[in-house]
């Protein structure tokens, strides 16, 4: 395994925002395992947030941290102008709760850089450095959405008004970051096209000690698929159900378990159970809700075969954590994770919206025990060699230096 150190010669403190810290979400874990390596290295860090709830998001790694979030709750969507006015407002409360003496800004995700924009116009001009996790513009919303529902497209007029709006998001706030941080080569390039900013990559990190390695029996006669993720429409559950379909009617004794947290999207959570009904899959397809870290572990260790089918995800945190625990993954060419896997070799690589590419995938691993263990040990090793929080966390060092050399 390697180590990795970085010396710098000064020491800061760095304000991480994250919009919600009471999900079990990648954003989250890869905000908290930054915090505690950053901290680890002598740096005072603090995390906001505009929602906080400790026992809902994970509370073992918030320990020893410190959090300042609003007393208030987010807004509840009603129409986009009122919807934007009202996280304006809150941007600017939660703005004026950053530690005046901060010496660098780091949000995360949608709507966190109007908080440094504010920080930075109220209080006081120092860097900051966005990490954007997706793409948070109306128009590659609109986008994924047509991706998601073939049918579904957006009327002439709402593509304008998403340019628009777009158009005055980017100007007043998001170009105000001094550095955009992204997760993948598409999202650098989307930066490029959509904000004019050469945007630089860090990789999220896997902690090896909390997913150890298990070196599993081959599935001879059963075979237990597993899935996870925040329920979100891009994340193709429904491409799993149907390829556990096409496996069952092939003869394979097939199971499925999908974890993940229904609230984010109850309608698409709905449409996957009546699929799995509508396939006669009562009792092999199993949705597992929202799962403890300790169960999590449990359930990469006992399944046989990770399924990541998510199509435009920025990156995919699960992938590696499944890779880590030895289990065999099979991903979307679509995901970010793929960037860096070799099909064949650490993983095995398929098309976004192909059922029928993940059902030979599955068979390929069945028929080949030698491929099997292959890719669950390379997975591994791939992992341990380049898959660390402090990796990460010595990116974002660097960024900031350069971003305060600017």
């Amino acid at each position: 395994m390697q180590s990795y150190t970085y010396h710098i010669s000064f020491y800061m403190k760095i304000a991480i925002i994250v919009r919600k810290l009471n999900v079990k979400g990648g954003v989250q874990r890869h905000a908290l395992y930054e915090a505690r390596e950053l901290q680890k290295m002598g740096h005072s860090v603090t995390l906001y947030a505009f929602i906080f709830s400790r026992e809902d998001c994970f509370a073992e790694l918030l320990d020893g941290l410190k959090v300042v979030a609003l007393k208030s709750k987010l807004p509840v969507y009603s129409n986009y102008f009122s919807w934007k006015a009202a996280e304006s407002e809150l941007s600017k409360q939660l703005a004026l709760m950053i530690d005046p003496m901060t010496d660098i800004l780091n949000p995360h995700d949608h709507g966190c850089y109007k908080v440094s924009y504010y920080f930075k116009k109220l209080v006081k001009n120092i860097t900051s450095v966005w990490t954007m996790h997706d793409m948070p513009t109306r128009a590659f919303s609109a986008k994924m959405a047509e991706e998601a529902e073939p049918n579904f497209k957006t009327p002439l007029l709402k593509k304008i008004a998403n340019y628009l709006l777009d158009k005055y998001e980017i100007g007043k706030y998001i170009k105000k970051q001094d550095i955009i941080a992204v997760l993948n080569e598409r999202d650098k390039k989307l930066a490029k096209k959509c904000f004019g900013a050469d945007a630089e990559i860090v990789r999220n990190g896997v902690d090896i000690l909390s997913f150890p390695f298990s070196e599993r029996a081959f599935p001879k006669k059963q075979t237990v698929l597993f899935m996870n993720g925040i329920f979100f429409r891009h994340r193709r559950f429904e491409d799993g159900i149907k390829a556990a379909k096409l496996l069952l009617d092939s003869g394979r004794d097939i199971f499925l378990n999908i974890a993940g947290n229904y609230n984010s999207d109850k309608r698409y959570y709905e449409e996957l159970t009546g699929l799995a009904r509508e396939l006669g899959l009562p009792g092999r397809v199993c949705f597992l809700g929202r799962v403890s870290e300790g169960r999590l572990r449990e359930l990469y260790q006992t399944s046989d075969i990770f399924l990541f089918p998510n199509h435009m995800q920025s990156w995919g945190l699960a992938v590696f954590e499944a890779m880590a625990s030895g289990m065999p993954v099979i991903v979307s060419k679509t995901a970010g994770a793929s960037e860096v896997l070799t099909d064949g070799k650490n993983a095995l690589i398929v098309s976004p919206h192909r059922p029928h590419e993940i059902t030979d995938a599955v068979r390929r691993l069945l028929d080949n025990k030698e491929l099997y263990f292959k890719i669950s040990r390379e997975g591994r090793l791939f992992v341990e060699r380049n898959m660390s929080w402090r990796r990460l966390a010595i990116s974002y060092l660097k960024l900031f230096e350069h971003a305060r050399k600017k």
